[in-house]
């Protein structure tokens, strides 16, 4: 057949022409028709996740490959998040991406091949969860251990309520119930139980929370595997109980719920203890409490009676004679050592007195007097002996200058003799002057410390026999005192005495 172009002949001779765009159109009309719907097992690879939150990823064996594209709203809805290596099985639609022109698969549900979905999905949240660090026993609460309150979020027509209740009326009719109805199972319910627990935290008086239903299929508890509820679980500030399902099921909520119950029942009878035992334990308790009490009264009286006995209570007189005794001791030997002191003060300060009096000014001062008017004459005798040897050093010049020129010689020995007898003079004065004020300064340091300087400011000082007197106690009423003033002396006689 010849395929080759003509530019003879009829129009409907000629081959139609395709563009790119058209041939794709045309191709991918015919995929989207003949495979609508397609369920197609195989290998995920090279899984990739955009930023618009659309998967990308290839689904291969071992001969061939297929490249797939999971939007965001089809990947929201999955229970299950696929990964590299999954085996899978996937239910979508063939198309064809133009821009490429590459054929591929728009996937709408993907679940693994030999673990189911839900399995698969259960398995990943908690391992998510677990590295959070949600199911730790540093975030687990205490039960209380008498609660009065308890709240309840389950379905109001399930078997379990029926259950709860009915124990915890049968263990203790007292304890108060609050239910928070919500769906278990099916489209919304898990966000209906976290809402439960979330209103139930804002009730201030409920002790503990019960959280569960009946048993059922993996499909049936769902709701407990649901991130949501595992979140609002965690944050409760009120201790739950997980009770879902049969002994058999474990799910998310019961890893992070404070405890698990494996039933529903359980959980009643773990909240809630059984009055009669509690009432039971705390007569006995109070019966020994009692019988505690008793024993102690008792030994205190016994105590208490042998106390009495004792010679303190019988003659409390006889148990202060000896520190009365000792008290009389200490005082005659405080007196003896006051005493003693008060001799010594005493001799110390006569002792002193009468330093002082040796050193009045007045004796100083005649005795500076005496020791001026021997020098005087000592001095006297060295001006003349002075005088003396210049005179003849004078004349011996004199005669020498004389000899050598008589006339000439006599002036100058006149003004010699009058200069040598100026520096003289001047040499006497300056010896008199520093003489008087050593003198002038040695009376001011006696007057500084003389006590007769204090008896110039107005004070006196009181003897009695040749004693300073220094305190009231020293003298009694007729006794003759000696008072020395600045100038002159009273002799005085002691009518009364004060403090």
């Amino acid at each position: 057949m010849d395929h080759s172009l003509h530019t003879a002949g009829s129009e409907e001779d000629q081959p139609r022409v395709y563009s790119v765009s058209e041939m794709t159109r045309d191709v991918r009309a015919i995929l989207e028709a003949a495979f609508d719907a397609v369920w197609v097992e195989g290998e995920i690879s090279n899984l990739r996740v955009a930023a618009s939150k659309h998967a990308y990823f290839v689904l291969k064996d071992e001969k061939a490959q297929i490249r797939c594209v999971l939007f965001k709203n089809f990947r929201a809805g999955l229970k299950y998040q696929p990964e590299d290596g999954d085996h899978v099985v996937l239910f979508g639609r063939v198309t064809v991406y133009d821009a490429r022109g590459e054929y591929q698969i728009v996937v709408e549900t993907v679940e693994p091949v030999g673990l189911g979905a839900l399995q698969k999905a259960f398995e990943q949240l908690k391992e998510k969860l677990a590295k959070e660090g949600l199911f730790d026993a540093a975030h687990k609460k205490p039960l209380p251990e008498f609660p009065w309150k308890v709240g309840v979020v389950t379905s109001p027509t399930g078997a379990a309520i029926r259950d709860i209740l009915h124990v915890i009326r049968r263990r203790n009719p007292k304890v108060s119930v609050l239910i928070n109805p919500v769906k278990v199972q099916g489209e919304g319910s898990a966000q209906e139980i976290a809402n439960a627990i979330e209103e139930m935290n804002r009730c201030k008086d409920i002790d503990v929370l019960i959280v569960g239903r009946g048993g059922g299929s993996i499909e049936d508890l769902w709701a407990f595997n649901e991130e949501v509820v595992a979140r609002a679980i965690h944050a409760s500030k009120i201790p739950v109980v997980s009770a879902v399902g049969h002994e058999i099921d474990f799910t998310i909520a019961d890893f992070v719920a404070d405890f698990r119950a494996p039933t529903p029942s359980a959980a009643a009878e773990i909240t809630v203890p059984m009055l009669s035992e509690t009432v039971r334990q705390l007569t006995a308790l109070t019966r020994q409490m009692t019988v505690s009490v008793r024993r102690l009264i008792q030994d205190h009286q016994t105590h208490l009676r042998r106390l009495i006995d004792r010679r303190f209570f019988r003659a409390p007189l006889q148990i202060l004679a000896p520190g009365a005794q000792r008290l009389d001791e200490l005082n005659h030997r405080l007196l003896r050592g006051l005493n003693q002191w008060l001799t010594l003060q005493q001799q110390r300060l006569q002792n002193r007195a009468e330093r002082l009096f040796q050193a009045s000014p007045q004796k100083s001062a005649a005795r500076q007097k005496e020791r001026l008017q021997e020098l005087n004459p000592r001095l006297a005798r060295g001006l003349q002996k002075v005088l003396v040897f210049q005179g003849q050093r004078l004349k011996s010049r004199a005669e020498q200058l004389f000899h050598a020129s008589p006339k000439k010689a006599l002036p100058r020995l006149q003004e010699k003799q009058a200069a040598l007898t100026h520096r003289l003079v001047q040499r006497i004065e300056t010896l008199v002057r520093l003489e008087r004020k050593r003198f002038d300064g040695v009376l001011k340091n006696l007057n500084a410390f003389s006590p007769l300087a204090v008896l110039e400011r107005g004070y006196s000082i009181s003897t009695v026999k040749g004693k300073a007197l220094r305190s009231s106690r020293d003298v009694q009423p007729g006794d003759a005192v000696e008072v020395r003033l600045a100038k002159g002396r009273l002799d005085c006689t002691v009518d009364k005495i004060s403090e």
